[in-house]
């Protein structure tokens, strides 16, 4: 008995997606990274062997590979295996908490818990309206995670137990850092990049269009893949303006980051707290968002100046304009957004806070 509690505490993660092209799963493996495997062992549920499967097996981390049907599925059965194949793999692996990133699997996990009392955390990573399957949700798990204050709105009015904490999203400062400072020359051309999902509410089509208001040597990346169809309609968008590239995703992208100066995040509706936000501001770069309460708090007052109207294609522009007619703003910027990214947004600190979380709610097992 004594040999059972002093031993690390199991955590079975869930992982609603298998690849990278999301910042959840990425904020999933770097708190894997750093997590004390001295006090805890990970263990992940993915449902495919894909990108974070096997980032999983090079660090040395259990996979199972179990997908999660939709609760309201017609197919009952595929429902009930789902189920019991948890319940089997917390009694099997002896989990003590399972942590997941999404309502549906944390719906599975909860009811699990009523039969195992394992404990359960969910992840709230983005700011959809609140529903029906959240009200349940809450009821069925010990704590909760918010990658942003704001987020927490999503549950107003609901928390009467303070459940939710907030950690924010996080990054590795060693991999994301600024290129040594060197003299550019005053007039090279201005370089700006989107980097993420290909999808409606991020927006892209209101950059694109900003570009409509901007002339001059100036450039646009946009990285990534998701709705083909939207990718598709983007490219018509651009297809006479030679300054705007597309590039296909990929797993890293800490070279296509340096070769921009800006970084525009112009989502049209709301975010958890957005990765790419962060990663640029620890490499010293000038980050432009809409003005969606997650992304003034990941900015700060000193950062707020970048910060556009929602769906606003000439407020985008006019930042933009304003940061090229700026030659110094760039340099200025350079040490600020690292500086907030140190403080707020370290992997190694946020981790910890993390573990902390854990050890309060196993704390009362």
């Amino acid at each position: 008995m004594e040999k059972n509690k002093k031993r690390p505490y199991r955590i079975l993660f869930i992982s609603s997606f298998g690849d990278l092209k999301g910042g959840g799963q990425r904020s999933l493996l770097l708190l894997l990274k750093y997590l004390n495997k001295q006090k805890f062992i990970p263990i992940v549920i993915v449902p495919e062997k894909e990108e974070v499967a096997m980032e999983l097996e090079k660090m040395g981390i259990e996979v199972i590979i179990l997908s999660f049907p939709r609760i309201r599925s017609i197919n009952t059965f595929k429902v009930l295996a789902a189920f019991f194949k948890l319940k089997s793999i917390v009694k099997a692996k002896e989990i003590d908490l399972i942590h997941a990133d999404s309502p549906r699997e944390t719906a599975y996990a909860g009811i699990v818990r009523f039969f195992l009392k394992v404990r359960v955390i969910l992840h709230l990573r983005v700011s959809d309206k609140i529903s029906w399957i959240d009200k349940i949700v809450y009821q069925l798990t010990d704590r909760m995670i918010a990658v942003s204050r704001s987020l927490t709105s999503r549950f107003k009015g609901i928390d009467k137990k303070n459940k939710i904490s907030v950690v924010y999203n996080a990054v590795d400062l060693n991999e994301f850092k600024p290129l040594a400072y060197k003299q550019d020359n005053e007039n090279k051309a201005l370089r700006i990049g989107y980097f993420g999902r290909i999808v409606k509410r991020k927006g892209i089509d209101v950059l694109i269009k900003a570009f409509n208001y901007l002339d001059g040597e100036i450039s646009l990346l946009i990285m990534g893949s998701g709705e083909d169809q939207y990718l598709e309609e983007l490219k018509k968008m651009a297809e006479t303006d030679k300054r705007i590239e597309f590039r296909p995703y990929q797993q890293n992208i800490h070279d296509e980051i340096n070769l921009v100066d800006i970084v525009v995040l112009p989502s049209v509706q709301g975010e958890g707290l957005s990765r790419i936000i962060i990663e640029a501001m620890a490499m010293g770069k000038i980050a432009i968002a809409s003005n969606h309460p997650e992304n003034l708090e990941a900015l700060g007052c000193d950062l707020e100046r970048f910060v556009f109207e929602n769906n606003d294609e000439k407020d985008l522009a006019r930042i933009i304009t304003k940061i090229r007619n700026n030659k110094g703003l760039q340099d200025s910027i350079r040490l600020v957004a690292r500086k907030r990214a140190e403080h707020f947004f370290d992997a190694r600190k946020n981790t910890v806070l993390i573990e902390n979380i854990y050890y309060s709610i196993l704390g009362k097992k």
